[in-house]
């Protein structure tokens, strides 16, 4: 099925619009009213209409001109609709099916490869190594995965053969520290805990006296709070820790956008995405990290502790963006 939303002024302009586009046989799934105008989704069974004439010249030549798309390159029309049937932005659809299957039209046979290579040119990635060089501080909004993740990390890092301290900052006194050590199956005395800035402090110290790395499981902070901002980059200041985000899946596109960006403008620069398999529509995430200009660390694909986290790659992102691909089992090639 390919799927598409159309903006108008009216009903009757988007209707023209959809028939135009999709022909006689499009179906309309929803609409809503929005500021200027109306906002209608539609779709037609076959997969790349684009592909099969019923798209009116003009639209042809006007889509089509230097730019591989319309009617000479269905494979455009795969990626894009693909991108926008899991909720990602019109415009970051567009691009992606722009620099892969629209720069090199006709090169690519499968849509997994064509939105690979379109992911691969507008996303970094940078996995965090088993053996840490630094510190990690893991931040994200409440209910995104971090103590879990704290977990994975400290889990991958000891299959690998090197060390990584788990450290609980329970500064808000929510019982972080028995929740990681239940993640990890230890006792609450096995793991670090800090229940003030100034014990975290100190733990820290401790610790790289003995030249040893932690992951620290922070408190959940609001991204559209500004004081809970402006503590974390003072915290990221003093303690000398990389922020890394920790991002669900889940949630509006457009909320994760500004999340996003929001905690790139404290200081992170690197982002695990989780709860990848809890969701079916995972274009908003990996829209809200690309337009925040924040690399791509892990995908978290499983609840499991052990094995739970997998580099991010272009190819991996694409897999689980296209509904016919096996997006579990190919991201899961690779997990540690």
């Amino acid at each position: 099925m390919r799927m598409k939303m159309f903006a108008a002024e009216s009903m009757e302009a988007a209707k023209a619009k959809i028939f135009a586009e999709m022909g006689s046989d499009a179906v309309i799934l929803s609409e809503r009213e929005v500021d200027g105008g109306v906002e209608v989704r539609a779709a037609i069974d076959r997969m790349g209409a684009a592909a099969i004439g019923n798209e009116p010249v003009f639209l042809r030549d006007a889509r089509a001109g230097g730019h591989g798309r319309g009617i000479d390159n269905p494979m455009f029309a795969r990626v894009r609709d693909a991108l926008l049937w899991h909720g990602a932005p019109q415009r970051f659809a567009d691009r992606v099916a722009h620099e892969g299957a629209g720069r090199l039209p006709g090169q690519f046979s499968a849509p997994e490869d064509a939105m690979a290579e379109g992911l691969g040119r507008m996303i970094t990635c940078d996995p965090i190594p088993a053996r840490l060089d630094r510190d990690i501080l893991l931040v994200g909004p409440p209910g995104h995965g971090r103590t879990a993740t704290a977990a994975k990390l400290t889990r991958r890092a000891s299959v690998a053969r090197a060390e990584i301290i788990p450290l609980a900052a329970d500064l808000d006194g929510s019982g972080a520290g028995a929740q990681l050590a239940a993640y990890l199956e230890l006792e609450r005395d096995q793991i670090r805990v800090a229940e003030t800035p100034d014990a975290l402090f100190a733990t820290l110290r401790t610790l790289r006296a003995e030249n040893r790395r932690c992951v620290i499981d922070l408190p959940a902070i609001n991204p559209f709070e500004g004081d809970d901002l402006a503590s974390l980059a003072d915290l990221v200041a003093a303690i000398r820790a990389e922020p890394v985000l920790v991002l669900s899946a889940e949630g509006h596109p457009d909320d994760l956008a500004e999340a996003a960006r929001a905690f790139q403008r404290a200081g992170v620069r690197r982002a695990i995405l989780t709860k990848l398999d809890v969701v079916r529509r995972r274009g908003g995430a990996i829209a809200a990290l690309t337009s925040a200009g924040i690399a791509f660390s892990h995908l978290a694909i499983t609840p499991f502790i052990g094995g739970g986290l997998v580099p991010a790659a272009p190819s991996r992102l694409s897999a689980l963006l296209i509904e016919e691909s096996r997006g579990d089992v190919i991201a899961l090639r690779g997990a540690a």
